[in-house]
């Protein structure tokens, strides 16, 4: 550009002409230095803040073996040899290292981070190494991701930001040894997946088929796209090239593919303390050595950008740029979100503060349980939003049955149904004949409560009276023949001795597993609450649901207190539900035959199958026939009373026509049990539950204990509202900086 502009123009315009590109040159430069602080500043200041999988700063990770000339490289980056100090193990930690080339800065600056104060500690070079190498002997044989951070300033340095990894180990002497090389292998691998870092692989140039790192990277990059090969060494291998190899070798012998970038270099070595030339000309003098060698050998000229260690800095320098102007964007959106959270973060940090008050952690204890009760209510009137502990029929009577075993509230008797000898049977029953709605259909709240009362329908409709009367209980029943003692009234007394416990048992296991149910829907309740921010039905439900289960999910205190008053509230429900559900059965089993004239029963030796197993279809024949044979069944049974021979000699017949007509009885009283389960489980367990949970919440008292946590909370809260104060305080000098930066010096769009 300048020799075109001074042919053209007279002296002076060729002077301002040959003055543009130079300062074109320095503002470019310039605008490199300013890029590559700005993103080094961003990452010292986030770095163990924030998930760096989820935060797009790019940044090359140096990987390879041990001993193929990784810290050469390095030290070739850097523009000066050095040698960190890391003891008999080697390094365990990532080494950040932020090379910046100042022009005229002899000898090189060094500066070690201080993760306390955000500042850059300057140091000789001697004292660096000392620091690096404690920062790595301190860890012993484990391992850490948190890295020690070096900044390194010269003439000869390369304008580039990069993480040096621990090397593979090759050989592990003993267990020890073996351990270390496996958690290092660990670190480094997660360096690897992470998208945002772009591989440095460094292997001794030689036969691409055995380079073994370059397979790691292939593992986690498959097409390489953010892989970079250096085939390092390369003097040593001279002497293999020839003119019919060289070309090959170059391209990887097919085993390299066209879309991995790769470059081969060699470095300055030379033997004793010191090199003997300055190592910024000993570095340029071994780069010009290999083009000339490998031209000289029939290299093609196509391949003369990826020779020697000028061009691979070269290639560096714009590859730094592209990628971190690039990521401006990315990063500036990802820094006003993470900004967004944090500040949402801070008001729940805030309001939690204010709720723990001495004075105040009652009532903010009691309005959260509201929240809640409230929460339940939306939950079990059909909220699908909520994800949490979500059941199959399968998964659901897995957990009841573990939990009756784990208590012991209910017996084995109790759970278990004589004709299914195992829970899968049972379950089996419920799906291929039962057919049973939604079961395995993973639910929760009041869609898993509908279908429940199925279940404890069929499982209700399963009892049995279990007993056979024998003539000593039949004359017992009647009597000493003191009074006039009439049959009904002898199966009346029959049924009360055995009939109401085998109907308690059924009811006790239904009691059981409504309890069970509402004490399981608590954490879906919390994370229906969570769910709501952001969610289609938002605009349904108040805005305080959300910010009360924000502070219920971070204090652990009054979750725990809001979640037993709960388990008490289903507790007691349970207990009324138990005693109103046995006064029914008990006015029903005193006077069971007149209970007949309300009900209906198929014909008297039929089975019982439809009634066991109903199904839509079957059900409304049913009821059909209910409405028109209602009371025929009871003029039937006393027909049959009638029939009953009061002689002695008669007895066992007696015997058998009081057991027939005991049994349809119990039958009819099953079914009506069986028909009202529905309704009473709701009128006097689900209804009570939604009417006064807001209540007992509202009565909440706190313990000793549960203050005391509150006063330890809060010392907790005071170091979360530091330390989120600290991070959003980091996020807004990013943010600044990045605009900043976009404003004066353009890039990222």
């Amino acid at each position: 550009q300048a020799s075109l502009a001074s042919a053209h123009v007279g002296a002076s315009g060729g002077a301002r002409a040959s003055a543009l590109p130079e300062a074109m040159g320095d503002s470019a430069d310039k605008r490199k230095k300013l890029l590559l602080n700005l993103i080094s500043e961003v990452k010292a200041r986030l770095d163990g803040k924030v998930d760096s999988v989820t935060f797009p700063i790019p940044q090359f990770v140096v990987i390879g073996k041990q001993s193929v000339g990784k810290s050469r490289l390095i030290e070739g980056l850097a523009g000066e040899p050095f040698n960190f100090v890391s003891g008999t193990l080697g390094s365990r930690r990532p080494t950040v290292l932020e090379l910046r080339n100042v022009p005229g800065l002899t000898p090189n600056r060094w500066s070690v981070f201080d993760d306390k104060l955000n500042v850059w500690n300057t140091y000789p070079i001697a004292q660096v190494m000392q620091i690096v190498g404690q920062a790595h002997e301190s860890l012993g044989n484990s391992v850490t991701e948190v890295p020690i951070r070096v900044k390194v300033e010269g003439a000869d340095t390369v304008d580039l930001g990069l993480v040096d990894l621990p090397g593979f180990r090759a050989y592990a002497k003993d267990a020890a040894m073996q351990e270390l090389s496996a958690k290092i292998d660990k670190l480094v691998h997660k360096f690897m997946q992470d998208e945002n870092n772009v591989m440095l692989c460094v292997e001794e140039a030689g036969d691409a088929a055995g380079f073994a790192v370059l397979g790691k990277c292939k593992q986690v990059d498959p097409s390489y796209r953010r892989t970079i090969l250096i085939r390092n060494k390369l003097d040593k291998y001279y002497n293999d090239l020839t003119a019919e190899n060289v070309n090959k070798w170059l391209e990887g012998y097919g085993d390299l593919p066209d879309t991995l970038v790769r470059f081969c270099v060699s470095l300055p070595h030379w033997t004793g303390p010191a090199p003997p030339k300055p190592f910024g000309e000993m570095r340029t003098e071994v780069a010009k050595r290999d083009i000339q060698e490998l031209k000289s050998k029939g290299a093609s000229s196509k391949y003369e950008k990826v020779i020697g260690f000028d061009h691979f800095r070269h290639f560096m320098e714009v590859k730094t740029q592209q990628l971190f102007a690039d990521a401006l964007a990315p990063l500036l959106a990802r820094l006003k979100a993470m900004k967004e959270e944090h500040e949402r973060r801070l008001g729940v940090i805030k309001q939690e503060k204010e709720t723990i008050n001495e004075d105040n952690i009652l009532h903010a204890t009691r309005q959260a349980g509201i929240c809640f009760a409230q929460s339940f209510n939306f939950l079990m009137e059909g909220a699908l939003s909520s994800e949490t502990n979500r059941k199959t029929m399968d998964e659901e009577l897995i957990a009841f049955h573990e939990y009756a075993e784990r208590t012991g509230n209910i017996s084995k008797e109790q759970i278990n149904q004589e004709m299914f000898p195992t829970l899968a049977e049972y379950i089996d029953y419920l799906r291929k004949t039962v057919k049973l709605p939604g079961m395995d259909t993973q639910l929760n709240g009041g869609a898993q409560f509908k279908r429940m009362m199925y279940e404890v329908e069929v499982f209700t409709r399963f009892a049995g009276l279990g007993h056979t009367f024998s003539i000593k209980d039949v004359i017992q029943a009647r009597g000493s023949a003191l009074h006039e003692t009439t049959w009904q009234n002898t199966i009346t007394t029959l049924m009360m001795q055995n009939a109401p416990s085998k109907m308690r048992e059924k009811t006790k296991y239904v009691g059981e597993r409504l309890k069970w149910f509402f004490t399981e829907q608590k954490e879906c309740v919390l994370q229906f609450m969570l769910a709501i921010k952001g969610s289609p039905e938002e605009h349904m439900y108040s805005e305080r649901l959300y910010k009360q289960a924000q502070v219920i999910e971070r204090n652990e205190t009054m979750k725990n207190c809001i979640f037993e008053a709960f388990d008490q509230t289903c507790e007691r429900h349970k207990d009324a539900f138990m005693s109103m559900w046995n006064d029914w059965m008990d006015s029903m089993f005193q006077s069971p035959l007149m209970l007949l004239k309300a009900g209906s029963m198929p014909k008297i030796g039929g089975t019982y199958e439809t009634e066991i197993a109903p199904t839509f279809e079957s059900t409304k024949q049913r009821i059909e026939e209910e409405r028109n044979n209602r009371g025929s069944l009871q003029k039937k049974l006393s027909e049959q009373i009638k029939q009953i021979p009061d002689e002695e000699r008669h007895a066992r017949e007696a015997v058998g026509m009081v057991q027939s007509i005991i049994e349809q009885t119990f039958g009819v009283i099953r079914c009506a049990v069986s028909d009202q389960m529905e309704l009473y489980s709701k009128s006097f367990f689900l209804l009570p539950m939604l009417r006064r949970l807001e209540g007992d919440m509202a009565k909440l008292e706190l313990a000793d204990e549960d203050k005391m946590r509150y006063r330890a909370r809060e010392s907790v809260l005071k170091e979360e509202f530091a330390l989120s104060t600290g991070i959003l305080t980091d996020l807004n000098w990013c943010i600044d900086a990045v605009q900043r930066f976009r404003i004066t010096c353009g890039g990222g769009e």
